[in-house]
């Protein structure tokens, strides 16, 4: 079987497997191993997935076609960021975003209603938004449970806004970053 090496990584054909030398023991351990699939399969390892073709209504309001994405169990997301695929063109006003665990809810990432479009008539394609998430107060007698993190799979719900109607409903992309910690 072939193998390369790389920075303690090890290229084999049945994929990666990261290992540790112990200094003292000389012993090695394996720490992580990825799949012939190139997927990371231990904790602490940064994943990326995303929701694709959410558009701009026709009419004010919610997108026509809310993006979900299926949020691995015992994961935290960590960022989210949203790429313009597809110009979109509306009348003169405001295009926005939220991002939550219920259709057209913003837990996650607050509804920001003219982030990506402040009174204009388009977005320019391959555009980023880069967008901030909700935070949890931590100075109280309880900190409260992060909504970011989830203990079961579930579905997370992106969706686009806008303020007067579009002619050409674009399309988004949200690129969603998070962590594997069990």
């Amino acid at each position: 079987m072939a193998t390369t090496t790389f920075n303690g990584a090890v290229r084999s054909e049945n994929g990666f497997k990261v290992i540790n030398k112990n200094a003292t023991t000389g012993a090695i351990t394996e720490t992580s191993s990825v799949a012939s699939t190139g997927v990371f399969t231990n904790k602490y390892v940064k994943h990326v997935g995303y929701a694709t073709g959410v558009t701009v209504n026709t009419t004010a309001g919610d997108s026509p076609t809310i993006g979900e994405f299926t949020q691995p169990a015992n994961t935290i997301i960590t960022d989210i960021k949203i790429f313009c695929d597809v110009s979109p063109v509306i009348g003169t006003g405001d295009i926005g975003y939220e991002v939550g665990t219920s259709s057209s809810g913003a837990q996650i990432v607050a509804a920001q209603t003219d982030e990506i479009l402040d009174g204009g008539t388009t977005v320019v394609a391959h555009n980023v938004t880069v967008t901030t998430l909700v935070l949890q107060t931590q100075d109280g007698t309880t900190a409260p449970a992060s909504v970011q993190y989830t203990d079961t799979e579930r579905t997370i719900y992106c969706n686009i806004t806008n303020t007067v109607d579009a002619t050409t409903a674009g399309s988004f992309t949200f690129i969603i970053e998070y962590v594997q910690i069990a």
